[in-house]
């Protein structure tokens, strides 16, 4: 009887060793690939990444298309980075939903498009990504073709300087100007209230860097 269950603890731990193998090895692929990223080694983070983006690792993903995006080691191919970017967001991973919030802003493969970026930027500050919240923040402010909203801009500057970003801070004070004492605190209360829907790194934190954002053009309409 002992020997039959001593039989089957073996079976059982063999069993889940070889299904946690492919993942381990994915996950010290991404490790090599990540690390030859950092030190400009293009080729071997090419040849990492991509079997593990055709898989479906959303890290990869998103660091494949920003080889794409920057022409790291391969030709810039917006489309192609646009379509790594998307595979990773549509994963709910923040800095895919980041970068594509930032091609429908920037129309980088698309056409512009504000509300469609709106969207995919909030679905990243959601996740407490402070970029995301910062740009969500100037999108509400200052971009004419999306719904201007003076109390959700000041939230989102408000989150993105509890977060640290070091310009979210100026963008609150200066929006909180145009605003009466009831909309900011509002705005204030609400950014209390809030609550991410997942962790994320931060710039700085291992994620890629942000992009500078616009500066305002002046007061909103």
């Amino acid at each position: 009887m002992i020997s039959k269950w001593r039989f089957s603890c073996h079976f059982l731990l063999g069993v889940l060793a070889f299904s946690l193998a492919p993942a381990v090895a994915a996950g010290a692929d991404f490790g090599v690939a990540k690390r030859a990223y950092d030190q400009a080694d293009y080729a071997t983070a090419l040849k990492e990444l991509t079997p593990l983006a055709e898989n479906g690792n959303a890290e990869a993903q998103v660091l494949l298309g920003t080889m794409y995006q920057k022409g790291q080691g391969v030709a810039k191919n917006s489309p192609l980075a646009l379509k790594w970017f998307r595979a990773a967001a549509g994963q709910g991973n923040a800095d895919g939903q980041f970068q594509v919030g930032l091609a429908y802003l920037n129309g980088m493969a698309v056409a512009k498009n504000t509300p469609e970026s709106v969207k995919w930027l909030k679905l990243a500050a959601n996740q407490g990504m402070r970029d995301a919240q910062l740009f969500l923040g100037l999108a509400y402010r200052n971009l004419r073709d999306a719904p201007q909203d003076f109390v959700q801009a000041y939230l989102w500057f408000e989150l993105a300087a509890l977060a640290g970003d070091p310009l979210a801070p100026r963008q609150r004070d200066a929006l909180g100007r145009l605003m009466t004492p009831a909309q900011v605190a509002n705005a204030r209360a609400m950014a209390a209230a809030w609550k991410p829907t997942h962790t994320v790194k931060q710039a700085g934190e291992g994620s890629n860097s942000a992009p500078e954002p616009p500066q305002p053009s002046g007061h909103p309409r």
